[in-house]
């Protein structure tokens, strides 16, 4: 499919993964300009201004904001990610999948991997992450759906999938088996990512060169604990961390709409999650001593008269990183 980008006559050739964003995003402004009154260009202001300064993904906000509620179970604690760094707590989505791609690829010995999450708005799998692989490949299965790829039968099925010879397994269509042979992988194992109500939230697969490797139990018990830990966050993060950016996409619409032009100074993600980024920025970006981090950050936010948590949502927006 060719898109005209705005006033350029070049077409421009976007991955179905790609398209079905640029749709979801679209949704989300028309959303925007029906319930505030903004137009086109505002909408977009907004969805992208709260996008970098919560550092999440412009798709994922406008997901969250059209994706129906009856997707979303109860709502769960914060569950630890041992699978992180020393397990210290997490409240970015797309870090937490590099870190899952990296441990499962770590552990199981594969060469290549890659972590997909459900699209609740399209339904199918949107590419998130991937490793050992061209942007060609990423292109190619950028957007899987239905039961023509190991993925898409482990999403429908809530099961672990393990496939000995792609050459030979009827779980492909032969499009998918002509890309995966193209990319010398000849087997691999698709483990769903399940939260604690037994929905799945994504897929972790791991790919091999060589045919007939089977994996013993206990590689495929830890690779589906490590899919677990990895669906319980998932299910915390869109019950807790997403809903207050789409409040805060609201928020800021409506200051727009108003004719003011601020935004909300404080994060209104778990308090105690921001307060430890913000003591970790000190140390990692300033060299402060990790023991008096939250120290200092408690005694400039007494001098300034700001709570603490306010003073550390400052220190944490503004060290945000533009995401797409």
């Amino acid at each position: 499919m060719t898109l005209a980008d705005g006033d350029s006559h070049r077409p421009t050739t976007f991955s179905a993964g790609a398209r079905l964003s640029r749709t979801t995003v679209r949704l989300a402004m028309a959303a925007l300009q029906e319930q505030h009154g903004l137009d086109q260009n505002a909408a977009f202001d907004v969805l992208r201004d709260v996008s970098q300064r919560h550092n999440v993904k412009l798709r994922v906000v406008a997901a969250g904001m059209i994706a129906p509620a009856s997707a979303r179970s109860r709502r769960v604690t914060r569950p630890k990610l041992p699978f992180t760094a020393r397990g210290r707590p997490c409240t970015n989505r797309a870090e937490v999948v590099t870190e899952l791609m990296r441990v499962v690829i770590g552990r199981s010995g594969a060469e290549r991997g890659t972590v997909q999450l459900h699209d609740l708005v399209h339904g199918g799998l949107q590419l998130e992450g991937w490793r050992g692989f061209s942007q060609e490949f990423a292109d190619t299965f950028s957007y899987v759906s239905g039961d023509d790829t190991s993925c898409g039968h482990a999403f429908s099925d809530a099961a672990q999938v393990v496939v000995t010879d792609v050459d030979s397994s009827p779980l492909f269509s032969e499009s998918a088996r002509e890309a995966l042979l193209a990319n010398d992988l000849r087997s691999c194992v698709s483990t769903p990512i399940v939260d604690n109500d037994g929905e799945v939230r994504g897929m972790v697969s791991t790919h091999q060169p060589r045919r007939d490797v089977v994996p013993t139990e206990a590689e495929l018990g830890q690779l589906r604990r490590l899919a677990g830990q990895c669906g319980r966050w998932l299910q915390w993060y869109d019950h807790l961390v997403l809903p207050t950016v789409v409040a805060a996409v609201h928020e800021a619409a409506a200051a727009r709409a108003s004719g003011g032009d601020s935004y909300p100074t404080a994060s209104l993600a778990d308090p105690a999650v921001t307060i430890a980024d913000a003591a970790r920025l000190l140390t990692d970006r300033y060299g402060v001593d990790k023991s008096h981090s939250r120290k200092m950050l408690a005694a400039i936010a007494h001098r300034r008269g700001v709570s603490l948590h306010a003073l550390a949502a400052q220190l944490t927006a503004g060290s945000d990183q533009p995401s797409s």
